[in-house]
């Protein structure tokens, strides 16, 4: 994985810089970009990149060093209007193979997956993503993100974007597990996940692509999957779990629930609707004790052989990487804060904003920390170093003298304080209105 400042800074640039050769496949018409303007192809796409919270006209400001002769915010929009989402999606992408990160946990690579909700400007006429609070009456419009979060890289690799009147969990856990095993068919990969992703269907596709699951399971009832399935009476157990799925619910399938299990109505991949063939699943049904005395059960198809009880429940624990990457994205990055109202344009800053917490992240995770003599151990302060990543992104395209970045992050220091926690308040929330930036 590389990791200097200029390493990273040329491995985007680099992929920017192809994708400007060709302008006619991302624009939404072919003769767009073909023409020279104040507001290249490249600088349509950077400007975002870098953009914060501040509004429009001071964000292409900043990008143009405020000089009297820059482009109007207007301009941006225009020339943005022109892009289609997709060109930051395959930027996104580009980037963060290029970035190469390749570690593993005894040959594993890991990656948690999580969902997290997206408010953006509200639009009642967008029916996909437009829905009304039975509450409070007010409509709102929100997107669902998907994302999978390689937790020994820290970096975001795969991203699928869900309008809220159509989010299915289970289907994006599917096909990122089906673009991994396309994209790096040799590497071996663990999907983590929380409750709300765990179905056969998952599993099925993890088996078929030669990937490994762990998924939180919920708790025991007449709808969940371990409805119907003796279980060890044992504070912890680790059981294997063999069944024959079909889609039939014929008598001689409920009077073996210990061979057979159906998925008469569920979607199941592998299995045509109404077939007769029966398809082999089996993975470990593995219940942890907790600190406060509860219990939790974990789905999981790694090998007995390399991942024993005690090690899976740590394995689990590192889930939470996706949880702090999720607020840093949202908060620290600025994704609660968009800068247009159309949603083709708000998905181009969706994405925007994960590149540029791919790039700050990359860059930061090879910057060497020196050791206080203090009893806490010190990080990078990731807020501002992304407001410093976002700079040093715009002066490298500007040609302004360039931040020595490495020596401004090491001397940008917080401390580590383990054990610490906030209570969660959950609430509605709605996009960050214009006229409050």
């Amino acid at each position: 994985m590389i990791h200097s400042c200029t390493d990273v800074k040329n491995a985007l640039l680099n992929c920017l810089e192809s994708m400007s050769e060709n302008p006619w496949l991302y624009s939404n018409k072919t003769n767009q970009f073909s023409r020279q303007r104040k507001i290249s192809f490249t600088d349509a796409v950077l400007s975002t990149i870098s953009m914060q919270r501040s509004s429009s006209k001071t964000e292409i400001l900043k990008y143009y060093d405020f000089l009297p002769d820059a482009p109007s915010h207007s301009a941006l929009i225009q020339q943005r209007s022109k892009l289609k989402p997709q060109a930051f999606e395959e930027l996104f992408y580009h980037f963060t193979d290029a970035l190469s990160p390749d570690s593993t946990l005894k040959g594993y690579r890991l990656f948690a997956v999580d969902g997290t909700d997206i408010y953006i400007p509200r639009d009642p006429k967008d029916t996909d993503t437009y829905r009304i609070t039975v509450k409070y009456g007010k409509g709102f419009n929100m997107l669902h993100l998907n994302a999978a979060f390689d937790l020994k890289a820290s970096l975001y690799t795969d991203i699928i974007i869900q309008p809220v009147n159509h989010i299915n969990e289970y289907l994006a856990l599917c096909d990122m597990i089906d673009h991994f095993s396309m994209s790096h068919p040799m590497e071996k990969a663990l999907f983590i996940a929380d409750r709300g992703f765990a179905s056969f269907n998952v599993f099925a596709h993890a088996a078929e692509n030669n990937a490994f699951f762990l998924i939180r399971a919920r708790e025991k009832g007449p709808k969940s999957m371990l409805s119907k399935t003796d279980l060890p009476s044992d504070p912890e157990f680790d059981i294997t779990f063999e069944r024959w799925l079909t889609r039939r619910n014929t008598k001689t399938v409920k009077a073996q629930p210990e061979v057979f299990k159906t998925v008469a109505s569920r979607i199941f991949d592998y299995l045509e609707p109404k077939s007769q063939k029966i398809y082999y699943i089996c993975f470990r049904i593995i219940r942890i004790l907790l600190p406060d005395g509860s219990s939790e059960y974990l789905y999981t198809n790694l090998p007995k052989e390399d991942f024993s009880l005690s090690e899976i429940r740590d394995l689990y624990n590192l889930r939470w990487g996706i949880e702090t990457a999720f607020r840093d994205i949202k908060y620290a990055a600025g994704m609660l804060f968009f800068h247009s109202r159309k949603k083709q344009l708000v998905l181009q800053e969706i994405y925007a904003k994960l590149i540029l917490y791919n790039f700050s992240e990359a860059i930061t995770s090879g910057i060497a920390i020196r050791k206080k003599s203090s009893r806490f151990a010190y990080r990078i302060n990731f807020t501002r170093a992304l407001s410093l990543c976002a700079e040093y992104l715009r002066r490298c395209r500007r040609g302004k003298p360039r931040l020595e970045l490495d020596k401004l992050l090491s001397k940008d220091l917080i401390p580590e304080r383990p054990g610490r926690s906030s209570p969660r308040f959950i609430r509605a929330r709605t996009a960050a209105s214009f006229q409050y930036r």
